[in-house]
């Protein structure tokens, strides 16, 4: 419920460290692949420690939205985490990018990415705007 009260929010919160970045392609006159690109810098999330493992589970949400702001589409992925003292630490230094794609049509759209960490709560909503010439 908090990440669809988010989705649909035009606040960007940022309690953990998230960058977005697009890119696109034409696929043809009427087609084009959106290429959506979120880095998350680990340092900002907690992980608990349990046994010889760091767990934690990530909820990224990526809402397109027309340039009305109606609902285009959007995509849900889950990252669950169960890291050895050696990945975090390296995790931690480098940060994960997730990318996520979708096929439409040429035009203005207002990019929402919302992510979401299990152990402490913590959100960050960003909006990008990106144009697809026809």
């Amino acid at each position: 419920e908090e990440i669809e009260q988010a989705v649909y929010s035009q606040d960007e919160s940022k309690e953990l460290l998230v960058d977005v970045h697009t890119q696109f392609f034409k696929v043809n006159e009427a087609q084009a692949r959106l290429a959506v690109l979120t880095h998350l810098d680990l340092s900002s999330v907690r992980f608990r420690k349990e046994q010889d493992r760091h767990l934690n589970n990530l909820t990224f949400v990526t809402v397109l939205f027309d340039r009305d702001g109606k609902y285009v589409m959007g995509k849900e992925k889950l990252l669950e985490f169960r890291l050895r003292d050696a990945t975090l630490a390296r995790l931690t230094q480098t940060g994960i990018t997730l990318k996520v794609e979708f096929d439409l049509k040429p035009g203005t759209y207002l990019v929402r990415q919302i992510v979401r960490d299990s152990e402490a709560g913590q959100l960050s909503g960003l909006n990008r705007t990106v144009e697809i010439p026809y």
